[in-house]
């Protein structure tokens, strides 16, 4: 019989599943591009790519340090994003194929940085020629002064708010991102040596073509900031609010009583928040009313079920047609049924059954239908169809020193990809200003497998772990409604992860052992056959 002794050594890599992570190294160092890694579906499904299979799987094993680690090597802000991410990771994540329960990846994330409580701080920092400036201290620009102060360059971060934290700190309820939470985890800038300057807006107190002159490269992430209005006459009442902005008011306890009656317009996250910020504020009876129908609700499902437990009603498929006022006072807004939201091409273009109505009394009216971005910030010529004329991969516009990150980029999006955009720009101004390639190792193919089966046999027949909240009769106040795992909680949930992704032989293997040496878990074993040894 004849045997190809080559072709049969490509099955010789020994992997121990009860210590993999998938972190890849073993990848990365294989000298004969043999190795791949089948990557993980809810790593897969996460923005910046965190590895949420190896946090997990630490934090099954009581490895608690362990699993942080895996947390900070992907974003500084855990703790913000283990309550506040939207969890793209577990709507792709295998166990729902199990049981319909995806493992709950952003409280696990939540309970390892809980345990932590001190602030990330870029570690053993070397200082480098260069300064960036930022604009915009949300999720996209903290993100990004973060890598770009851990690479060493001097940072300016620029915001039209007196503190940083964007949307984190303005737009988001204390009872869902508490605020010692945000300063915990933003006390980085300080702790880092990044200046922050306050009330400072681009187009009036700042010039862009300035902030080119005075620094080697601006990053402009200034959010999507600008509300959407109704259109429909008496929108200007001081008794209709935009919703962020009646949020920031609750963020700075300023917010004034908004009355017994509130009438919320939007079905989206915001206008949830909008809604359960009323309720505690003193209103006596919340309604939220969308366009959309239920299961189309653009609000996360959890947050929609939160509030509903509260007491909150909603009205779906009514679109606001009128104000009704009294001596100027907003007492009615009356609704027609939306028949449809989208044209036969797809375009919004809601349709409505003019002969049916509805009517609700009210004292306020928050409207919370989304935002969109200042295009004006910028120059014209910047500007495609509908868009910035932006390298998708680098994120610089044209051959400038301006890069843009986040929502100013493509509308509004979730914290968590944000985020991501201020890590990819990051890593593009750094190396732009070292005269390095921006295109190096990014948007090209990597050794990675995104499609196989994970070993259904690791499913242990368990369902997932509730997240304890505040009785619904305490809710009175902006104390946070999540309360976090218990550890032993904690170990239990993460013990359901099916641990999908693993490192694989792909062809002839020449025992060079890199991969073996370099493996952080001691996971990794080259079986050498004995007549080459």
């Amino acid at each position: 019989m004849d045997i190809n002794l080559l072709t049969s050594l490509n099955d010789n890599i020994r992997i121990d599943r009860s210590k993999c992570t998938a972190c890849g190294k073993c990848v990365d160092v294989c000298i004969l591009d043999n190795l791949r890694l089948q990557l993980s579906p809810c790593r897969q499904a996460c923005p910046v790519g965190m590895n949420c299979q190896g946090y997990i799987h630490h934090l099954a094993q009581n490895r608690m340090d362990k699993g942080l680690e895996k947390v900070k090597e992907a974003v500084p802000f855990g703790g913000i994003l283990g309550r506040v991410c939207s969890r793209p990771c577990e709507a792709a994540c295998n166990r729902l194929k199990v049981d319909g329960q995806s493992v709950a990846i952003r409280d696990l994330k939540r309970f390892l940085c809980d345990q932590d409580g001190t602030p990330p701080v870029p570690e053993g920092t070397t200082e480098l020629p260069g300064s960036v400036a930022i604009v915009g201290a949300g999720p996209a620009g903290l993100t990004a002064a973060f890598y770009l102060r851990a690479a060493g360059l001097k940072v300016t971060l620029f915001d039209r708010e007196s503190e940083p934290g964007g949307l984190m700190r303005w737009g988001i309820p204390e009872f869902r991102l508490p605020l010692e939470i945000l300063e915990r985890e933003l006390h980085f800038a300080t702790a880092a040596g990044v200046e922050f300057r306050g009330n400072s807006t681009l187009g009036g107190d700042l010039d862009l073509q300035e902030l080119q002159h005075r620094f080697d490269a601006v990053l402009v992430a200034v959010g999507a900031s600008e509300h959407l209005k109704l259109g429909i006459p008496g929108e200007d009442s001081p008794h209709i609010l935009p919703a962020l902005e009646f949020l920031k008011r609750a963020r700075e306890k300023k917010a004034a009583p908004p009355g017994d009656r509130v009438v919320v317009i939007g079905g989206g996250n915001a206008a949830v928040d909008a809604a359960q910020t009323a309720l505690r504020l003193g209103a006596g009876n919340v309604t939220v009313v969308c366009l959309e129908k239920r299961e189309e609700m653009p609000a996360f499902s959890w947050s929609i079920a939160e509030a509903e437990d509260e007491g909150i009603s909603i009205h779906n498929a009514w679109g606001p047609q009128a104000f009704k006022f009294t001596r100027e006072r907003l007492t009615t807004v009356i609704f027609r049924k939306c028949t449809a939201l989208y044209d036969a091409a797809g375009r919004f273009s809601p349709l409505y059954d003019e002969s049916q109505s509805m009517h609700l009394p009210c004292a306020t009216v928050i409207v919370a239908i989304g935002q969109k971005t200042q295009s004006a910030l910028l120059d014209p010529s910047w500007f495609g169809p509908g868009a910035i004329r932006i390298d998708p991969i680098t994120l610089r516009v044209a051959e400038s020193k301006v890069f843009v990150a986040g929502d100013f980029v493509r509308g509004p999006r979730t914290l968590v990809e944000a985020m991501a955009q201020g890590k990819e720009a990051s890593l593009s101004i750094q190396r732009m200003i070292q005269g390095e390639d921006l295109y190096y190792e990014r948007g090209n193919g990597k050794p990675l497998e995104f499609q196989f089966e994970p070993d259904w046999s690791q499913a242990l027949k368990r369902s997932r772990a509730v997240m304890p909240t505040l009785a619904v009769a305490k809710r009175k106040g902006f104390e946070e409604v999540a309360g976090g795992f218990s550890r032993d909680e904690a170990v239990a949930e993460a013990e359901r992860c099916l641990n999908c992704g693993v490192p694989f032989g792909l062809r002839t293997c020449w025992f060079c052992l890199p991969c073996e040496i370099e493996c952080p878990e001691e996971a990794l074993y080259v079986e050498v056959p004995y007549l080459l040894r």
